[in-house]
């Protein structure tokens, strides 16, 4: 089984929705997604550059964006834990866990978390890049971590088993949320530190930390993520961050957290770099993941070692934190 642990197609739903169009995932996405072998992922609600000027609006146009999408797509099914994510694959169905990119939508209402895990949502992430009523991302004040709401948020979110995930959150913001939360913490799309210097990458201090909470990271395939370097951004140098994160913290901490997100044209790239592409080279998007796991092979991993990569450990992680 291959699990992507970060998706941004639900952006894609909603605006080719708001343009019309229906069936997005059917027509757009499963095939490339069957080809690269992946049977389901984490799909995130994410407020995209510009709407992020208003993201309690965007956040509503999403959620129905999402609702609409999923009651006729036949093809692909929500799901909540472990058991219903079993029964999609009996099934032959895409599984879908439903994610939060950043809780900027909610605004200072803490409470609105009930509602967004009573509409399906069993992941969340306090921040995408920005500062905002709970915590701090980063591009952020590097001095600013939670808030009091935040810490109150992330208590929420635990006592719902929804997974907390802190890749997008400042190092300030990182360590408050280790100091209050319980349990496995997960970074779903970040890489090392220590072989590519991008605020988004995680410390070696970090990757202990979420090794010792039994949490989970997420090997992302954004290039910028990969190395600095134009001229080495590709799978070669990634499958190097998925050996050092499994020789740091064991391959039982390590999963897949893509990010892909060629099929979008938005201004998120901005806030990283000018450069004109966002993929690694040689794993341009979901259908190249069969010639990762090749690397990954030829760098090492054992089948029972990429099995666990693939999608093993997110279920363990699902299974640990949801049931």
């Amino acid at each position: 089984m291959i699990f992507d642990g970060h998706s941004d197609i639900f952006t894609d739903v909603t605006i080719k929705r708001l343009l019309g169009e229906t069936q997005v995932i059917k027509n757009h996405h499963l095939a490339r997604l069957r080809k690269g072998g992946v049977e389901g992922g984490c799909f995130v609600i994410w407020i995209d550059p510009p709407y992020d000027k208003d993201p309690s609006k965007r956040l509503e146009q999403i959620l129905k964006a999402t609702k609409d999408e999923m009651a006729e797509c036949e093809e692909a099914v929500l799901v909540h834990n472990t058991a219903e994510i079993e029964a999609a694959r009996k099934a032959g169905k895409f599984f879908i866990l439903l994610g939060i990119e950043g809780l900027s939508g909610i605004g200072e209402d803490v409470d609105r978390i009930h509602t967004l895990y009573d509409f399906g949502a069993r992941h969340a992430m306090l921040t995408w890049n920005e500062q905002n009523a709970l915590a701090t991302g980063v591009q952020g004040d590097p001095n600013r971590g939670l808030t009091q709401l935040g810490k109150k948020a992330v208590r929420i979110i635990q006592e719902k088993k929804m997974i907390m995930d802190v890749s997008h959150l400042n190092e300030r913001s990182f360590w408050d949320v280790m100091d209050v939360a319980q349990g496995p913490i997960l970074a779903s799309h970040s890489n090392a530190k220590a072989l590519a210097p991008a605020t988004r990458n995680l410390t070696d201090e970090q990757l202990l930390a979420i090794r010792d909470s039994k949490g989970l990271v997420g090997l992302n395939s954004f290039n910028l993520f990969v190395s600095r370097d134009l001229k080495e951004q590709n799978v070669d140098n990634l499958v190097k961050h998925a050996s050092y994160i499994a020789d740091k913290i064991g391959v039982e901490h390590l999963g897949f957290g893509f990010d892909f997100f060629e099929f979008l044209s938005t201004d998120s790239m901005k806030s990283y770099s000018d450069q004109e592409t966002s993929f690694t080279v040689g794993l341009e998007d979901c259908s190249k993941v069969p010639e990762l796991l090749a690397k990954m092979k030829a760098a090492g991993f054992t089948e029972k070692e990429l099995e666990m990569v693939s999608g093993g450990n997110w279920l363990n992680l699902i299974q640990k934190v949801i049931g």
